[in-house]
């Protein structure tokens, strides 16, 4: 994962993912990047690689592509490296669903624009700008991909899947990982305001 999701949204240092490049080249080994979490959009680029201008020999892509209607996923590379596997080497029980590969098609030309890209990658700041006025309230740490972010809470408060469970009381669906993290992943249609919004019940619950 470019960037590891159930984690709790682990941003690798800068220069990380060329390092890794550089050394599959040296030792010619395939670069395959999950981005079932990370990519289509949710990082402020189409791809979370896409940050460091790394392009891997494959792409593991899901959950985003199937538009959140329909379970969708694709594995992604060159002819040179699908090619190994012929037609009849390979089978799938729900494979080739027509509609899904329709959603698909559709979430790929949405995202030709750039639009959604752009949006996330204002809101995440704007996202980040908020959730950083709740480090030392109740939080430790935030770290912010777009509109992705893992939020540390302090053990003072509560465990994470406390806090995400007071949050849902309060209209605000987040995931809890490990123990003290929380993560929260908002819809890229989302406004500034509702983004405020979700904010403002985590600040009142880490104050409860």
């Amino acid at each position: 994962e470019p960037i590891q999701g159930e984690a709790g949204v682990i941003v690798p240092p800068d220069g990380y993912l060329r390092s890794v490049r550089e050394i599959c080249d040296r030792h010619n080994v395939l670069l395959i990047a999950d981005e079932i979490q990370s990519g289509l959009g949710r990082v402020g680029e189409t791809f979370a690689c896409d940050r460091e201008q790394v392009v891997p020999d494959m792409y593991l892509l899901g959950k985003a592509l199937g538009g959140g209607i329909l379970p969708l996923s694709a594995v992604v590379a060159d002819a040179d490296v699908l090619g190994v596997i012929r037609p009849g080497e390979h089978g799938s029980t729900f494979g080739g669903n027509p509609l899904a590969a329709a959603i698909g098609e559709r979430v790929v030309e949405m995202l030709s624009t750039g639009e959604f890209q752009e949006r996330a990658r204002a809101l995440g700041e704007h996202l980040e700008s908020r959730l950083s006025d709740l480090v030392g309230h109740g939080v430790t740490a935030i770290r912010v991909a777009g509109l992705w972010a893992g939020i540390d809470i302090d053990p003072k408060v509560g465990t994470g899947r406390e806090v995400a469970e007071r949050l849902l009381s309060r209209g605000v669906l987040v995931k809890d990982t490990h123990g003290q993290t929380i993560r929260i992943a908002p819809p890229l249609v989302i406004r500034a305001t509702e983004i405020d919004w979700a904010v403002e019940q985590l600040k009142l619950v880490l104050a409860a």
